[in-house]
Parts: structure tokens; sequence; C-alpha cells
């Protein structure tokens, strides 16, 4: 499908890797503008070594299904006509979950940047083709041209009365004032924390934010409801593991019923037992409200939750204890990031399963490392500040570890609200990728965004922000 209103200018590649073995970061929704404009130099091959001439590429599909349709390609001295469907990395056609989707039946070309799967797992019948070394010079043109592509969206969100004297700070000084905001942003996140804690104890509270924060913005209120009714003393409970996790899934209303679904054979033990401990529980299903539909094949409700259940079996089932200790033996913020970081890969059953019922291949851990960061930066970074200075007061040596990890994670996952303030601060909207090094950069961009933008509804003649920012 093709990717609409991103913030995917492509990373401006360097001469020496295009057309060389290392690999150039291009956003797909590029690859997508080269195929159609015809950007390939001739004699393309596919990867299995037949010869392919483009007669037609076919039509660009901006719904849903595979990027372009009705396209006439020549194999050989076979003609076909069929769909073609763009990705960075061959893979991507089983990471997106087109093996299983009728709607991708008819792709009759996979166009990759990188052809990244050895012969035998390549998506069959269809043909392959790798296009890093196969790019005209002309593609460099593209450039300006692809920062008016994405203009229909900044349209929709033109730049604020600030735009100007954004433009007139340097690098340098731009990214000062976004650590400034970042910084209390990182404050407020501390004081919500506290506030949480104060109300249901501090591993409660660190248990239900970090559920929360797996569930992505469509599934955070289930995933938080879930932590709110399985308690850390309810599961603790019981002793087994096995145990925990069939009340888990079972409060969460994600228990298959094996007698009217199919399911994964490699499974069926597990949910045998599932059950058994499930209905010898006596508890009743939550009635949770799972979004389910639309996402990606890794984020699913099931992998997040056994994502969930192995952490929480990692830190013994009290959060609290688990982050003391990892606070007192910290030495340096390498240390500390390690420690925070290091979550659960899961299982192999787990890495290469959707839900019960569903395979993913390529497998992958759990918790991808964006995921992963992300969970740091928002939940336990917070969660950590507010021990520190509960323990040791306001100017405590761990509050300042603290402060130093957060300034030094790497960028995190955007959002649309990320991509609106860009949008409505950078102009041209692709200065991002010169700003925006670390995520407290991203932070504080969402902080002004949220506090002076959205909290006075855009109005710019009445924001304080941009006599502040000029002063």
């Amino acid at each position: 499908m093709a990717e609409q209103n991103r913030l995917p200018a492509p990373d401006r590649p360097c001469e020496k890797c295009t057309g060389s073995n290392e690999q150039c970061q291009f956003s797909e929704r590029f690859l997508q503008i080269i195929w159609n404009e015809k950007l390939l130099t001739a004699n393309l091959h596919c990867s299995d070594g037949t010869a392919l001439r483009i007669v037609s590429g076919g039509s660009w599909n901006n719904a849903a299904g595979p990027d372009f349709s009705r396209a006439v390609l020549l194999f050989d001295a076979q003609l076909s006509r069929g769909d073609v469907e763009i990705h960075r990395y061959s893979s991507d056609w089983f990471r997106h979950g087109h093996q299983s989707d009728p709607a991708y039946d008819e792709v009759i070309l996979h166009v990759v940047w990188q052809n990244d799967l050895p012969p035998e797992k390549m998506p069959g019948p269809l043909k392959t083709l790798e296009i890093c070394h196969h790019l005209l010079p002309s593609w460099q043109r593209l450039l300006s041209d692809v920062e008016e592509a994405f203009y229909p969206y900044a349209r929709q969100v033109p730049p604020g009365s600030c735009a100007l004297q954004w433009a007139l700070l340097d690098n340098h000084n731009l990214q000062r004032l976004l650590q400034s905001a970042s910084l209390t942003r990182f404050a407020g996140k501390k004081q919500r924390f506290q506030r949480r804690s104060a109300e249901a104890g501090f591993s409660e509270g660190l248990y239900q934010e970090f559920f929360a924060g797996l569930g992505y913005a469509n599934n955070r209120i289930p995933f938080h409801c879930l932590a709110e009714k399985a308690t850390l003393k309810l599961l603790a409970g019981y002793p087994k593991p096995e145990q925990r996790q069939a009340i888990l899934f079972g409060l969460a209303g994600l228990l298959p019923d094996p007698t009217r679904e199919t399911l994964l054979p490699e499974f069926r033990p597990l949910l045998d037992h599932s059950w058994q401990y499930w209905w010898e529980s006596g508890l009743q299903g939550l009635n949770l409200t799972w979004q389910q539909n639309g996402g990606r094949p890794y984020n699913s409700c099931q992998r997040r939750l056994q994502a969930g259940f192995l952490w929480l079996e990692k830190v013994q089932y009290d959060p609290g204890i688990w982050l003391q200790k990892i606070m007192r033996q910290a030495r340096n913020t390498k240390q500390l990031l390690s420690e925070l970081l290091d979550f659960p890969k899961g299982d192999p059953l787990w890495c290469n399963s959707k839900d019960f019922a569903h395979r993913l291949q390529p497998g992958a851990a759990l918790l991808g490392k964006a995921r992963a960061r992300d969970l740091v930066l928002n939940v336990l970074l917070p969660a950590a500040a507010a021990w520190a200075e509960q323990e040791e007061g306001e100017y405590s040596p761990g509050r300042k570890l603290i402060e130093q990890a957060w300034l030094e994670l790497p960028p995190g996952q955007d959002n649309h609200l990320f991509r609106e303030a860009c949008h409505r601060f950078l102009v041209p909207p692709s200065r991002a990728r010169e700003i925006l090094k670390k995520a407290y950069h991203q932070q504080g961009l969402l902080d002004i965004y949220q506090n002076f933008c959205l909290a006075l509804d855009h109005d710019c003649t009445n924001c304080p922000f941009i006599s502040e920012s000029s002063s």
C-alpha cells in the first residue's frame, strides 16, 4: 500500500554509496516515485537472472493494496500483466504480512532497494527486482521535487508565525532551545508518574504505565485497564509462570478457543494448559476492546501482551524494586541505559508468530528497538527520576545521571503530532533531518507544539512563544 502524508523525503545519499554495495536509506515513498518516473537504467535483470523490460509500470494506487496496479512487464520473452509492490527490502513482503493477504495475489514484481533474502526464502512465484545499482543519474533532480510531493500535507499544516524565527536560528541554537523544552517535558512526565504512584503505589504505577506504553495509541486504554485489574499481587499469587501467563491472557480476553478456532499446532500444548489454569482460577474476562485491525503484524496485541508478561517475569512482579536496584548499581549512563533497554526477546515460537493462529516471516523480537527506546523514554526514566528525587532529594547524583541518559537516547518513533510540529515550525520540513538527532530534540519539539500551538488552537497572534523565542 502506498504510504501517505509521511515526512519521508529521502535521506540524501552520498555519491560514493549510490550504485555501490553500501546501503542508502531512501524512503519507500521515494522508491515509488523512482518507479513511477521510470528513473531506472536499461538492461534490468531480476534476482533470479530473468531479463526485465518495463512496458508499463502500472497505475499508482493510493488506496489499500499493491503500490501499482495493471503493470505490463516483459520477463525474458514472456509478457505478463499484474501488480507491482515496492519496498526497501525484500523481507518487508513478509514483515507487512502480504504473503497472507489476498489483495496481493496478483503481484507479479516485487521492486526493492535491496534484496536481503536468500533465494529459498524469496516470496514466490513473483519476481524480485533489486534497484540499488540501477538508478539513473537524474534521480538527484528529484530531491527538490520530492519536497514538493509532500506539500499537500504541508498545506493542511501550514508554517506558524514563528517559523521565520526558527529559520533564522542556526541548528546549534535551535537544538539548545529544544533541549530546554525537552527537560521541561521530562519534568512533566516525572510529575505525572509521581501522581500515578501516589494513587496506586510505586510498583503498581510503574506496571500500569509500562503496560499502557505497550499499547501504542490504539490499545493504550485496554492495556492500562488490564494492568489495573490484573494487579501485581494477584499475578504473584500464582506459583507457576504458566499460570500467571494464563491469567493475563484470560483477563485480557485474548485466549483463543481451541474448539472453535484454527490455531498453529505449535501453540496447542500451551493453550491446553492455559485454559486449564484459566478455568481453575474462576476469574472472568474484562471485556476489553482491542483494536486489532490496521496495525502491523509485529505490533499485535498478543505479541505486546506476551512481551509484557516476560517483562513482569524478569522484574519478578515488583518493578519498583527492580528499578531501584538498577539505579543503585548504575555508574554511568551507558550502564543505566543498557540495563533499562534489556527487554526479553521472546522464545522462537512467539518471535515467529503474530498471534496463536498466524506465523510471521521473518521472525522478530517481541519489542523492537524503537518501541524499547520509547518505553525507556516515556516510562522508565521518568519513574527513575521520581524515585531518585524521593530517595536522594531534588539535586541527587542519580537525578543528574537520569537526565543525562534522557539526553543521550537516539531518536524515537514519530507520530502524527510530531509530523504536524515539523511542518508547523520548520521550513522546509525536511530540516528535521539536520536538527532532530536525539530523542530529546523530538521531545522538545512536541513540548512546544502541545503547550503553545495546540493549547492556543494555533492562534499565532496571542502566542507568547513568538515573543519569547525572538527575545
